[in-house]
């Protein structure tokens, strides 16, 4: 049984459904790169007899730190030149030198609010309280004063709020925090593995002429959030393909989406947005020819 409040969560009985099948390693519906569990073995194996294991695993570890100016309408001049820091698909557990290259380097930045799109550990097993510690690590350094703000991915288990509120971070819940000066966040449950999704609830209550930032897991929900009257769709998931071919890019999108939604900026219907290639891997430890990355957004007030 869960205590605090996911114990109330309206979608908790759908959630922990798909939680248990994917204890039970029941096929789910997905997309892309990592659900092909077959050549993930493949993969790994290839790479160590060609002797590139070492170095797709440094490529996760060497992110490239992206300054991007992200431009609001309507938003008070409070926000002009904050700083936003978006973290995704860490998944920390499971590459222990990228959690030491992230305690180097994250206290280096200047940000004033923090967001994370979700999964935060590398497997979708059975849960362990274990494998949030490298998170946890990792929360210790940020440092945002405006605060830090989750949602939940497709290899996080609900349980995993707890342990994310415990350091601070608010994690949304198909629900949104007004931010003051004419901006609310919010946030939606994975709509990638669990669709546990529901943007109206997540909208409620914001007024029609406020800047609405959406964190979504992944991109597939676009169009429904442009329909909605967002302003900034702001995801992960796709790590850009993890695995890209020279001059061809990913042959994986990873996501129901068009391509166009699922690799870096993007708009549509006048709603910007941005898919984030990933800050760690997944599936298989390595990345080639798509470095994984950082983003700060500076915000600039019309």
């Amino acid at each position: 049984m869960l205590n605090g409040r996911m114990a109330d969560y309206p979608l908790l009985k759908k959630r922990l459904l798909v939680q248990q099948e994917m204890i039970d390693k029941k096929k789910r519906r997905g997309s892309g790169f990592e659900n092909l569990s077959l050549f993930h073995g493949w993969l790994r194996q290839g790479l160590k007899v060609l002797g590139l294991e070492k170095r797709g695993r440094q490529n996760v570890v060497d992110f490239k730190i992206i300054e991007r100016e992200l431009p609001l309408k309507n938003a008070g001049q409070f926000w002009q030149g904050k700083r936003i820091l978006h973290l995704s698909d860490t998944h920390l557990d499971g590459i222990p030198e990228l959690l030491e290259r992230l305690l180097q380097e994250l206290p280096k930045l200047t940000y004033d609010l923090c967001i994370l799109t979700g999964d935060f550990r590398f497997g979708k097993g059975a849960y362990h309280p274990a494998s949030m510690v490298p998170t946890s690590e990792m929360l210790s350094v940020i440092q945002a004063p405006l605060g830090t703000y989750a949602v939940l991915g497709n290899h996080d288990f609900i349980e995993q709020v707890d342990d994310l509120e415990k350091c601070g971070v608010q994690v949304l819940m198909n629900e949104s925090v007004d931010l003051g000066h004419n901006l609310y966040l919010a946030g939606v449950d994975d709509p990638h593995m669990y669709c546990c999704d529901d943007l109206q609830a997540a909208l409620d209550g914001i007024p029609d002429n406020a800047v609405k930032v959406l964190l979504a897991h992944s991109p597939e929900k676009v169009k429904e959030a442009a329909a909605a009257g967002v302003d900034v769709y702001l995801c992960g998931h796709t790590h850009g393909g993890q695995i890209g071919l020279p001059f061809v890019g990913s042959p994986f999108k990873n996501a129901r989406c068009s391509r166009k939604f699922a690799f870096g900026e993007f708009e549509y219907r006048g709603m910007q947005g941005y898919t984030h290639r990933g800050t760690g891997a997944s599936s298989v430890a390595a990345r080639f020819n798509c470095p994984s990355e950082i983003i700060i957004y500076t915000l600039t007030v019309d």
